[in-house]
């Protein structure tokens, strides 16, 4: 049995739970840098004086560096430890929240271009590891209900945001937005060295000198008995071929490739959803005090749809839990579009929405991690999650090019939740797919076992 199995079984430690809220509140943070852009895009684009396909740039920055982050930083921690890339990966944010309020219409919006991508490699990179730490410091009896909390932890950044420094963004420009990202950021960096643990099976792994005795503290710390040595390593195969080729070979491959195209089509989506509701409903009532209430919209309806989804899927299998709701979302997006931009209704439209839309990504965070072996995981979901971030970086652009060819709201939000529907197949297709692995696996053993 692999240590991280022994401690998924056993009674969630004070260590485990601590894990736990320092991983959900960088997630936080997470959610307050990537929904900056969309709730102080009206003020940018006041101040600028930019199109909406100008804009969509500026909203696509964040992808952009969070595509950088995943696939190519994040693996990193597969060397370097993951607790080290957690911290590298808040301080790499707090560096692009610095450098945005720095730029302004004399010079262009390509300095916040810059920001919102430096601040994007530092998001993908912490999504990455800390859903890997988090995955193996968390009980089997609450794996999906953490894990829907983990992702709705976006949702709650966002609307924290919306609500408290949204509506100072008037009178203290959108460059306050920024300097918020920054503090925070810094303080998050701080946090992540001094509190955050760890990963047990990176440890287990035997990367360093010390990790046999860094490993036993750890055990010692969640009341489990201390190892003599190392365990053997049940990862050999990606010892002796690396990361990548495990991935890239056998029926991982098949798994990872058929994720990637699941996970951008349900980017496309939900980005596209995130960054210009909010501008939409804004725009077409002339108030850019309305997008903060929207964002607010979007956040609450996530928040509510990943613990519902939580609960559920801590009885229902999750891959068959997420291809529902992933149709059920694709309905209740296109019914905002079609419901048009008048207020109280396109906030509660929104609201429904988000609350199908968001449990996307908990249904992600909880089927991709448990693809891959321990010395890939961190490689495999980086991949995974970084690859779809194209779906992200495409839904900004594609949208504003649309809006500025005159498509309406109904048009837009109707064809760009499409997506969903292709994601749903994806998920489902691997649920049958590993069913089928399962049953071979099973066969072949009870003829081995035959007399």
């Amino acid at each position: 049995m692999r240590i991280t199995e022994h401690i998924a079984s056993s009674r969630m430690s004070g260590l485990q739970i601590r894990t736990v809220i320092i991983a959900i509140g960088l997630v936080v943070l997470d959610g307050y840098d990537v929904a900056l852009a969309s709730f102080a895009a009206p003020y940018i684009e006041q101040d600028f004086g930019v199109s909406k396909t100008a804009l969509g740039l500026v909203l696509s920055g964040a992808l952009i560096g969070m595509l950088v982050g995943s696939i190519v930083v994040a693996p990193l921690a597969d060397r370097i430890g993951r607790r080290n890339m957690g911290v590298l990966a808040t301080s790499t944010i707090a560096l692009g929240m610095l450098i945005g309020p720095f730029a302004n219409a004399e010079i262009g919006t390509g300095l916040l271009v810059l920001s919102r991508i430096v601040t994007g490699v530092g998001i993908g990179a912490l999504v990455s590891v800390i859903g890997v730490i988090l995955a193996e410091y968390t009980g089997r009896r609450v794996y999906a209900l953490v894990m829907a909390f983990y992702a709705a932890a976006i949702n709650i950044g966002g609307f924290l945001g919306s609500l408290i420094v949204g509506p100072m963004l008037g009178t203290n420009g959108w460059q306050f937005g920024w300097w918020v990202g920054f503090v925070l950021s810094v303080l998050a960096a701080v946090a992540t060295f001094f509190l955050l643990p760890e990963s047990l099976a990176w440890l287990a792994e035997g990367r360093r000198a010390d990790s046999l005795q860094r490993l036993n503290v750890l055990l010692t710390k969640m009341g489990q008995p201390t190892l003599a040595a190392l365990p053997e390593s049940e990862d050999e195969v990606v010892k002796q071929t690396g990361a990548i080729r495990t991935i890239a070979s056998g029926p991982l491959l098949w798994q990872t490739l058929l994720m990637i195209v699941s996970y951008l089509a349900y980017m496309v989506s939900f980005y596209f959803m995130t960054t210009w509701s909010p501008v939409t409903v804004a725009g077409a009532n002339q108030n850019p005090a309305l997008a903060p209430q929207l964002v607010m919209a979007f956040s609450l309806g996530g928040i509510l749809g990943n613990v519902v989804f939580g609960v559920i899927g801590n009885r229902v299998n999750v891959r068959i839990l997420t291809p529902l709701f992933l149709v059920l979302a694709t309905a209740a997006l296109s019914f905002f579009g079609l419901n048009g931009p008048a207020m109280p209704g396109a906030w509660w439209a929104l609201f429904v929405a988000s609350f199908f839309v968001s449990t996307g990504t908990a249904g992600f965070y909880a089927i991709v991690p448990t693809l891959y072996p321990t010395l890939a995981r961190s490689t495999g979901y980086g991949i995974v999650i970084g690859m779809g971030r194209f779906g992200g970086i495409m839904a900004p652009i594609l949208g504003g090019i649309a809006f500025d060819a005159g498509w309406g709201m109904g048009m837009a939000f109707t064809v760009f939740a499409l997506p969903m529907l292709v994601a749903a197949a994806g998920v489902l297709t691997l649920h049958l797919g590993l069913k089928r692995s399962s049953r071979r696996s099973a066969a072949a053993e009870r003829l081995i076992a035959a007399p």
